[in-house]
């Protein structure tokens, strides 16, 4: 089952260390709107070890992106939902970061 979405929080590495966590999911990275809403630039799925904090702290430590500012994400019960949800979410919102190389 597919979780809430949750978010959007900022993109720091101390946020992201301090949040005591291991879910997998689908996480996305954007910015902040005015009406506290996240514009997607890139989505992506966290099913491995340290789940969605651990794929976001490889993010941060990769420094791939400076114009991400916050985070959110959902969860997923299993890796084949989120390999599926994250598909149907990049096709639905088409993030420029995803489209990067295709």
């Amino acid at each position: 089952m597919i979780g809430q979405f949750k978010g959007p929080y900022s993109y720091t590495k101390k946020i992201v260390e301090d949040w005591n966590s291991t879910v997998i999911g689908v996480y996305y990275l954007g910015i902040k709107t005015l009406e506290n809403k996240l514009t997607v630039y890139y989505i992506g799925r966290a099913v491995g070890e340290g789940g969605i904090r651990g794929r976001l702290l490889q993010h941060l430590n990769e420094n791939e992106w400076s114009d991400i500012t916050h985070f959110g994400y959902q969860t997923c019960d299993t890796e084949e939902e989120a390999i599926e949800f994250e598909s149907e979410e990049i096709d639905k919102y088409k993030p420029n970061h995803n489209q990067i190389g295709i």
